[in-house]
């Protein structure tokens, strides 16, 4: 009864956080979009984007992005050479940082309330005045090849590089946004600062910030900081998503005691009506994988499935398993389940509770609001987040098995692991989900 009565009162309190904090706005100042979500919180979160990720260079140059990004954040800027630039943000615990993925790169501050003002003047620094040191740049470089080599080793990581290898081939997503060593290596100081300079352009950017800001303050530093930002011709790129209607398998050879099984499947864009209803059906998917293959048939360490809300979006199943002959064949049979999926209206309204409730949950920082209204920006609109509540209302039991039903026509494999133990489950592999 306890453990009932803290999850009432832990979603109470989510609920009327929520509820606390003002409307999100969105406007232009001096060219630049902004999007402003004022909360109490005394976190602010700010954070600068940059459209388009992968999809802004060349497979031989995979990673520059984030090389340029996280450089500007790391590397020194005009005012502040070398260490001082991470000096004065120690100082006030600020967090300065900058990454860059499929679709699109960012830079972010995170501090509190009353050191916001010392945190924008290294936000600003950060990306109007970066100085790409070369023997800063180096050390950089020597860090990002270690992680990029980090994430080869680990099996999830590497079979998460091998989906994307395997779903995408020929596309911008087949190049890993953390570039490998040997594109690392190729990429001088020169060149990731003209590569930074290519993507600083009002037209390509857009800022988010939360917090408990005031606007008229937020307005005048944007305007103080940016002005002599570019504005330059920019013209967005022409996603075309794959249709993943075969069974084509990709195996990687690695001596592990548990073998690593994902797929990838189709899904419907973050604007298309149809994403909400499938995302839920997939949720409830997902639930059913870890009865079905782990508490039911024992063939798992850790299964699940989720859509990937991309400009090229996909829906991803795994599982990590020492039987992948049985476990990809029981994966495929929860797969042609899912397609007859009924519901009770109770059984529906108590999905649609747990869904909304679980997207409360996850957002209850400063940060993760700011995350997920940049990437909904990104996908289409910052509208969209905010109406996800009332658009998880409209949905039917009709409208999550049409949609399955429509996008789960066939699953793209890969495999790290045995791969005489991939070659005994290849019937498995080729079985159909239609």
């Amino acid at each position: 009864m306890k453990k009932y009565i803290l999850t009432i009162i832990v979603l109470i309190a989510a609920l009327a956080g929520a509820q606390a904090q003002s409307e999100t706005t969105s406007f232009d100042v001096d060219g630049i979009k902004v999007i402003f979500k004022p909360t109490k919180k005394n976190i602010v979160n700010v954070r600068m984007y940059f459209r388009a990720g992968v999809f802004n260079y060349p497979p031989e140059k995979a990673g520059i992005e984030n090389f340029a990004i996280e450089a500007a954040t790391q590397c020194g800027t005009k005012k502040y050479p070398g260490n001082e630039f991470k000096d004065a943000a120690e100082k006030y615990s600020i967090l300065v940082s900058g990454s860059s993925t499929l679709d699109y790169g960012f830079t972010q501050i995170n501090c509190m309330k009353k050191y916001f003002a010392s945190a924008w003047d290294l936000f600003s620094e950060a990306i109007m005045n970066p100085t790409f040191n070369d023997a800063e740049v180096q050390l950089l470089r020597n860090k990002l090849i270690s992680r990029t080599k980090g994430l080869q080793s680990v099996p999830d990581s590497r079979l998460d590089q091998l989906l994307m290898q395997n779903g995408f081939e020929g596309t911008p997503y087949a190049s890993e946004p953390d570039g490998t060593e040997e594109t690392l290596n190729a990429l001088t100081a020169a060149d990731i600062r003209d590569y930074y300079n290519s993507i600083l352009n009002k037209n390509q950017v857009f800022l988010v910030v939360v917090g408990n800001v005031d606007k008229d303050e937020l307005i005048s530093k944007v305007r103080a900081s940016f002005s002599a930002m570019p504005v330059k011709p920019y013209n967005p790129p022409e996603y075309q998503v794959p249709a993943f209607n075969d069974n084509k398998l990709l195996v990687e050879k690695r001596d592990i005691s548990t073998n690593y099984i994902g797929a990838i499947m189709n899904s419907p864009r973050f604007t298309n009506p149809d994403f909400v209803p499938f995302r839920i059906g997939i949720g409830v998917f997902s639930g059913f994988l870890f009865r079905q293959l782990r508490t039911n048939l024992h063939l798992s360490y850790a299964q699940g499935a989720h859509v990937e809300p991309q400009m090229m979006p996909y829906t991803e199943m795994y599982v990590s398993t020492t039987n992948p002959k049985d476990a990809v064949h029981a994966m495929i049979q929860m797969l042609k389940r899912i397609r007859q999926f009924t519901l009770s209206e109770r059984g529906l309204n108590e999905v649609k509770s747990s869904f909304i409730t679980s997207n409360y949950m996850q957002q209850q920082s400063s940060a993760a609001i700011a995350a997920s209204l940049g990437e909904a920006e990104i996908l289409g609109g910052w509208q969209y987040e905010e109406n996800l509540p009332a658009a998880v209302d409209k949905i039917s039991v009709d409208d999550i098995t049409r949609t399955l039903n429509k996008y789960i026509i066939g699953v793209r494999w890969s495999y790290l692991g045995d791969a005489g133990l991939a070659n005994d489950a290849a019937d498995a592999f080729k079985e159909r989900v239609n």
